[in-house]
């Protein structure tokens, strides 16, 4: 079951996590639009929010072994991120939605 098609989310705000290492992850969900997709994975070193990421990025989905959540100037770099909550996932879905109508 996808993260998007839940109630509640996640809401285990424990202590702040090591930084996430980009090629320990899992995936949870993705919900792609025309120009931009919403990506939520399980971080398996990070702890706060369960190690879950919510992120935006620009473009179609692409199964990748390496992913840092970090911003930066590469094209693979998320645009924005948002907490894994129901109004982060709304925020980010609503962001994916407008980038898309934009385009």
């Amino acid at each position: 079951m996808g993260l998007f098609s839940k109630k509640g989310c996640f809401t285990n705000y424990s202590a702040p996590a090591p930084n996430p290492d980009p090629s320990r992850w899992q995936f949870v969900d993705c919900k792609q639009f025309d120009g931009a997709y919403v990506l939520a994975v399980k971080y398996l070193d990070c702890s706060n929010f369960e190690g879950v990421k919510v992120m935006v990025f620009k473009g179609r989905y692409i199964a990748r072994t390496v992913l840092d959540p970090h911003f930066s100037r590469e094209a693979t770099s998320p645009i924005a991120r948002f907490p894994p909550t129901e109004e982060g996932i709304n925020m980010a879905i609503n962001l994916a939605k407008s980038i898309s109508q934009s385009g």
